[in-house]
């Protein structure tokens, strides 16, 4: 039986393996602890004495395991002179150790297959591919050493997941009311991380999700000196540009974004404040900050149980009722949030809320449609496989998809309503991405952005849903074996355990896979316990469960 696999769970999902080398020649090594004792730091081998070209090359590579003081073992393998930014990118390569060849008396290439690249603020792009890097060598006392390196480092996927840690900076919705998370990668150094996540959340959201998105960080602003922590309370000094661009009323959401960007640090932070250098009398605590939603929902399960909906939970009521306009239009599906919901018939869209009767919104609508907190329904029609409508009381507008996007199989919005979960499927593969929804001045959507490409899975994808505001979950059958994956945006990716049984939908919650729920054929709505999917007792044959906003 062909299993369904994560095409690069050698990328990131070896959080927690013991970080043994697995490149190069053997070597006597060290394990150094002093820093941190919970995680291992590694100590790279220096250059040896009359090294080769290919093994200076190869040592300088390896030397990356070893950041500590500016990786100084590193810069051993270089001239005095070599001008080399190792924090400019980080490569995360396959096991394979790379291939060292000369290209002439003083140059030297390494190729090596690249799973991902992280830039300099810590953000991930899958890559994929082979990379060629180019080196220039020059002897020093007979020794040769490294006169021109590429800029940044190269670790294996084991290394990078025992060397790097994620961390979550939070960005808002245009309107300011809503977190918009992103998923960033940190060296585990906890004297740096705080203020390298400030100086991230400065320097502003990634390309592909900025256009849906908002920061109180001023463009020109940067931190001055290094945070301060009392107690909880972490202190952040930035210079005059902040009030210079965006005037003193930015400081509370930014201390607000930064409070929540910081609080997995390690260090306890329950409260920022702000203040800003050369202006004394000037200070902002995230807890005089408005409020933010992190789209937390009602992690009970919403079914359409017997032409009522309701929630599966102790003393849980039935929903102002639209469970009879559901069963009435024979609904598969219903995505509902604060303005209303859309229910899927398989091939019709309609808008339903209480007391009114059902709105058709189209009747070629293959794919599940989904909806925002205030009505925007998203869908494709099947005679218009390269756009998708935006639709709301009657009114429509068109949403070109990025080019060879490919068949959409599945897709569901965030609840923030800014990134866009897509599964596309051809010749019985998927792709699965999140694109950034971009909208007006009143919340419209307007356009999708360029395509931020998850890890791939094998298989058909059949539905797809946010389990968190950083996870999506993926439905997918593969030789008619029902497989679940959940992939980060921008994060680790991990394969489930097979429900055992045919499935039909999935639906998740806000807090993870404690609260994913699958819908089998037969109705049975199924949950993950410690590691076994198992049908909720005592309760009939659903029709449907339904995705909250």
């Amino acid at each position: 039986m062909k299993r369904f696999l994560l095409a690069c769970a050698a990328v990131l999902g070896l959080v927690g393996c013991v970080a043994i080398p697995d490149a190069g020649p053997v070597v006597e090594g060290q394990v150094d602890t002093a820093e941190q004792s919970s995680d291992l730091v590694f100590l790279a081998p220096e250059p040896q004495p009359g090294a080769t070209q290919e093994e200076i090359v190869l040592g300088f590579l390896a030397a990356a395991i070893s950041p500590s003081d500016d990786f100084s073992i590193a810069r051993q393998y270089l001239t005095d002179d070599a001008a080399w930014d190792p924090g400019a990118r980080i490569i995360v390569r396959s096991g394979a150790q790379p291939e060292v060849s000369l290209t002439g008396e003083t140059t030297a290439t390494a190729a090596m297959a690249a799973l991902s690249e992280i830039g300099p603020t810590g953000a991930l792009q899958l890559a994929g591919g082979d990379r060629m890097l180019e080196f220039g060598l020059a002897q020093v006392d007979g020794e040769w050493r490294i006169a021109d390196a590429p800029d940044g480092i190269v670790l294996s996927g084991l290394h990078f997941s025992e060397l790097f840690k994620p961390h979550t900076l939070h960005w808002l919705t245009p309107d300011g009311a809503r977190s918009v998370p992103e998923v960033r990668w940190f060296e585990r150094t906890a004297t740096t991380l705080p203020a390298r996540i400030v100086d991230a959340l400065l320097a502003g959201p990634s390309t592909w999700l900025s256009p849906a998105v908002s920061t109180f960080g001023a463009v020109e602003a940067s931190r001055v000196g290094q945070p301060r922590m009392t107690g909880t309370t972490m202190t952040v000094t930035l210079d005059i540009a902040q009030v210079e661009q965006l005037g003193s009323g930015s400081l509370e959401p930014l201390a607000a974004q930064l409070a929540l960007s910081l609080r997995d640090v390690g260090v306890g932070v329950r409260e920022v404040r702000l203040q800003v250098e050369g202006l004394s009398g000037l200070l902002a605590s995230s807890a005089d900050a408005a409020p933010i939603d992190e789209g937390d929902v009602d992690q009970r399960p919403l079914v359409l149980d017997g032409g009522a909906l309701r929630s599966i939970g102790g003393g849980a009521p039935v929903i102002e009722d639209v469970g009879p306009a559901l069963a009435a239009i024979g609904a598969t599906s219903f995505t509902v949030g604060a303005a209303g919901g859309v229910a899927h018939t398989g091939t019709t869209a309609a808008w339903i809320v209480p007391g009114a009767e059902p709105a058709v919104i189209s009747t070629d609508a293959g794919v599940v449609p989904t909806v925002d907190d205030s009505g925007w329904v998203l869908l494709q029609e099947q005679g218009a496989a390269q756009r998708l409508v935006a639709w709301r009381d009657g009114v429509r507008a068109e949403l070109p998809l990025p080019p060879d996007s490919g068949q959409i199989a599945a897709m569901e919005l965030s609840r923030d309503g800014t990134r866009l979960a897509v599964a596309t499927s051809a010749g019985g593969r998927s792709a699965v991405w999140a694109l950034a929804v971009v909208r007006d001045a009143d919340g419209r959507p307007v356009a999708l952005g360029e395509p931020y490409s998850l890890p791939p899975i094998e298989g058909a994808a059949t539905d797809i849903t946010w389990v968190s505001p950083t996870q999506v979950a993926v439905l997918a059958n593969d030789e008619d074996l029902a497989q679940i994956a959940v992939l980060g945006v921008g994060g680790v990716a991990e394969q489930l355990p097979a429900p055992g049984e045919p499935v039909q939908a999935i639906v998740g919650g806000s807090e993870g896979t404690a609260t994913l729920r699958a819908l089998s054929v037969d109705g049975s709505v199924l949950s993950l316990r410690a590691r076994v999917w198992s049908a909720a007792v005592g309760l009939d044959p659903v029709q449907l469960i339904a995705t909250q906003q």
